[in-house]
């Protein structure tokens, strides 16, 4: 749940690290596919692919999830409207 005095827009911008990553497993996957078919590798080609793109999806994953726990504890300023 949020914290008394922030909005959900502070969390919406990290919503589609989701898809970023699912992205980056994909093009990867993909690419280690097509080096199978060009090299005849396979199933090595895509296992590669699928293994770069995870690492990387996961290294995406950390460093966005580091981002987001240092903005939620930086100090924030009171709301001057706000009576309590």
């Amino acid at each position: 749940m949020a914290s008394k005095g922030s909005s959900g827009r502070e969390y919406l911008k990290y919503a589609g690290v989701g898809f970023e990553f699912a992205a980056m497993v994909g093009v990867f996957a993909y690419f280690g596919y097509k080096a199978d078919e060009w090299w005849g590798w396979e199933p090595w080609g895509l296992m590669a692919g699928t293994g770069i793109g995870l690492i990387g999806g996961i290294y995406l994953l950390a460093r966005e999830g580091e981002k987001m726990m240092k903005d939620l504890d930086k100090p924030r300023k009171p709301d001057s409207g706000d009576p309590c």
